[in-house]
């Protein structure tokens, strides 16, 4: 588990033990590090080899992050997480249950914290560029 500040990671690690005690959580680090800390990260993250690694730092910096390390990583699936941390850690409280299954639980985020909203504001140029920008025939992403 890469993602969350301070304490959460450890948290949310202790929150999904107690719910899936035969899951294997492997080991987990904070996800707001310097970017010469990098290789030291990943460096633990290979030692401990995990089969998959979950990334919450956020759209899109937790998919960018993947993408520029996918090749040091040592993991078989690393997934982006955006909030998931937060929620397991208790930190943040979940959208009511028809809020979610309307899809809408950023708009719940978005109320309790409108601070997100610039931030937020990107989501949907970032996922455009994605969807034109994916080579379909190959499977890759050009840059």
């Amino acid at each position: 588990m890469l993602g969350g500040a301070g304490d959460v990671p450890e948290k949310a690690k202790e929150h999904l033990e107690s719910l899936y005690p035969k899951a294997k959580i492997v080991g987990y680090h904070e996800g707001f590090f310097e970017k010469d800390s990098e290789e030291k990260v990943i460096a633990e993250i290979n030692s401990l080899k995990p089969n998959v690694l979950f990334v919450a730092m956020g759209a899109p910096r937790q998919e960018k992050w993947i993408y520029e390390n996918k090749d040091k990583l040592k993991v078989d699936i690393a997934a982006g997480q955006g909030g998931t941390f937060d929620y397991e850690a208790g930190t943040i409280k979940r959208a009511p249950v028809w809020m979610q299954k309307c899809g809408i639980e950023w708009l719940w985020r978005l109320i309790k914290e409108p601070k997100r909203i610039k931030r937020m504001a990107v989501l949907p140029i970032y996922l455009l560029k994605i969807i034109f920008t994916k080579d379909i025939t190959k499977g890759k992403f050009d840059k």
